[in-house]
């Protein structure tokens, strides 16, 4: 039929690739700050590499969003890297 609806397993794998939007920022701040401090305890340099790090880690977080948004606007689901294969 012409109008048959999107297979269930499709718009749910939408709905949780939406859902991880929420985390992928937090977590690649978080990341690179705990990057960060560990260096800065390190090196007693705190704050300097927790600052720098964290931004590494937004900028990160900000090209994986954007990633994953143009991937699902496409319609082939977010790249989450590796070979593809």
């Amino acid at each position: 039929m012409a109008g048959d609806p999107e297979p269930k397993g499709q718009k749910g794998r939408f709905l949780a690739d939406v859902l991880t939007f929420g985390w992928v920022l937090p977590a690649a701040i978080a990341t690179g700050a705990g990057i960060g401090w560990l260096l800065d305890r390190l090196f007693s340099t705190f704050p300097i590499l927790t600052l720098v790090f964290g931004l590494v880690g937004f900028a990160g977080g900000i090209r994986q969003l954007s990633k994953e948004a143009d991937s699902l606007a496409k319609g082939n689901g977010p790249d989450r890297g590796g070979d593809g294969g």
